[in-house]
Parts: structure tokens; C-alpha cells; sequence
């Protein structure tokens, strides 16, 4: 028989990084509080749907891509939102929580992101701490890298492909 936590919303495992995104505020808020836009730059995440508005406490679902090429689709909420400042996503099905807080800098954003895994079902079989946290890492520091890769495209001028 498995024994139940009392505490069952401490976190099972989390990871946090900063960075500095070389855009202004608006444009990565474009894409960060945008969910239907995670899939332009977030890891594995393939599809969103079923959110018409971005308000707080809306939810729609997500497929995403997991190692070994499987896909699954969860329903995400909106748990958040503080416009051009911050989200906070909830995987209601896994209890997996994302939040992303911005903060102007200047001509560029300065980013922070938490993923963690808010009981054993989130951690996806990776528990315990070493490698769950390891995973976390992996996967914010590649959530930071698809970021600053769709700033930096949407910055580029549209080159002009009619030839003379």
C-alpha cells in the first residue's frame, strides 16, 4: 500500500533561470503570454487549443511531444496573468506548473522561468530530485534558448525575395 504526503503541494522538484532577452518587453510578451504561440518556440510543445482569449483562469489543451516521440495532450490553465509581467501556466492533468515573470531592461527583457513538478504523477517517472531535476533544467534552459531564437527572427527584416 503507498502512503499519502500530507503536504502534497510542496513541489516534488523545481528549476528557475534569468536571462536576457535581447528584446523589448512587448515582443517577448508577444510570445510568452500567448499560449497559442508556445508552439513557434517552447520545446516539444507541437499544438494549442481551445483558447480563443488569453484571460486568467482560461484553459485549453496542449499536445505535446515527450522523448521518444511520443505526443499527449493535457489541459492547460491560465492560473496568472499579469500583462507584459507574467503567466502562470497549470497542467491540471499532471500538476506540472510553468511561470514566466518579465521585467523591461532597457531595449532587451530580463526573463525568469520556473518549471516544477507539483506532485509525483508531474515528474513524469523521473522522481526523485537528481534527475527530475536535471530534466527541469534541460527543459528551461531550452525554453530560454526557443525564446530568444523567435525574438531575434521576429526582429529581422523581411528579406525581399523578388529578384530584378
Amino acid at each position: 500500500m503507498r502512503s499519502v504526503c500530507a503536504c502534497q503541494n510542496i513541489p516534488v522538484s523545481s528549476y528557475r533561470e534569468q536571462a536576457l532577452i535581447e528584446a523589448p518587453v512587448a515582443e517577448v510578451w508577444d510570445l510568452v503570454g500567448d499560449p497559442n504561440r508556445h508552439p513557434e518556440w517552447w520545446p516539444n510543445v507541437l499544438e494549442v487549443d481551445g483558447l480563443p482569449a488569453i484571460e486568467q483562469d482560461a484553459k485549453y489543451r496542449q499536445v505535446t511531444q515527450v522523448a521518444g516521440g511520443a505526443k499527449f495532450e493535457s489541459t492547460f490553465q491560465i492560473e496568472k496573468l499579469d500583462e507584459l509581467h507574467e503567466i502562470r501556466l497549470v497542467c491540471t492533468d499532471w500538476g506540472t506548473k510553468a511561470r514566466w515573470l518579465l521585467t523591461e531592461a532597457q531595449d532587451a527583457t530580463f526573463a525568469e522561468i520556473e518549471i516544477k513538478f507539483a506532485s509525483d504523477i508531474g515528474a513524469l517517472g523521473l522522481i526523485r530530485a537528481p534527475l527530475a531535476r536535471r530534466y527541469l533544467r534541460t527543459w528551461v534552459q531550452a525554453s530560454l534558448d526557443g525564446l530568444r531564437a523567435a525574438a531575434a527572427a521576429e526582429r529581422q527584416p523581411v528579406e525581399n525575395t523578388v529578384q530584378a
